[in-house]
């Protein structure tokens, strides 16, 4: 069941206390943009949790501000967010989470370990062309049997939504960035082994979000 998005703009807000005022307000912008109370109400609690491209640790902390008694793995290239999620963390360890982060490009060696939940939430186009497929099966991979894969990338469709996803990358992370066709993401996850339980678009203010939730099968 969806979350409040209200309690998580003010979750957002309170977790980054300590941050520079711009980068706790892009926290909570975030939210708004992102269907965070959509995608967390799939984490079931107690679940071990790798968020892949985590940024600022927003996903995890959300989760661990909720109740869910994460165990959270989060890995990320940026090392100014890499300390923020960090900072981040020591506010929560009361929570009943255990919450780990990183700093990682995707696109290196993961740890061998699989988990509950998998999360990829607008990572791969900001990934080369040629990575992408890689860093998708690594994903798939972290997955253990009838666990679930979490995934979230801006949308082709409408095309405005699409132009304005895009638009916000180039101004914010200076990249023209390469997408890959949801029914390509598909695909990937099924040759994975992968079914597809949940299909849906998450649109958010200006912004086009396609959401599919896979579950690795309990056989071959």
């Amino acid at each position: 069941m969806p979350l409040d998005r209200s309690v998580l703009l003010d979750d957002a807000w309170r977790l980054y206390a300590d941050a520079p005022r711009a980068l706790r307000l892009k926290q909570r912008l975030r939210v708004l943009v992102c269907p965070f109370e959509v995608t967390i109400g799939f984490v079931p609690e107690g679940a071990s949790v790798l968020d892949i491209g985590c940024g600022s640790g927003l996903t995890l902390g959300l989760m661990a501000a909720r109740g869910k008694r994460v165990q959270g793995h989060g890995f990320d290239p940026c090392p100014v967010a890499i300390g923020l999620a960090g900072r981040m963390a020591v506010r929560l360890r009361d929570s009943g989470s255990t919450l780990r982060f990183e700093h990682r490009d995707a696109r290196s060696p993961w740890p061998d370990r699989s988990y509950d939940v998998v999360h990829m939430q607008d990572v791969i186009h900001h990934l080369p062309i040629p990575a992408q497929r890689a860093v998708f099966d690594r994903a798939c991979a972290a997955v253990r049997p009838g666990g679930l894969f979490v995934y979230k990338d801006m949308s082709a469709r409408p095309l405005w939504r699409n132009a304005a996803c895009r638009i916000h990358d180039l101004i914010t992370a200076h990249e023209w960035i390469q997408p890959v066709p949801i029914t390509t993401i598909e695909n990937w996850a099924a040759e994975n082994r992968l079914a597809l339980e949940v299909s849906r678009t998450a649109h958010r203010v200006i912004y086009g979000n396609d959401l599919r939730v896979f579950r690795r099968r309990l056989w071959p």
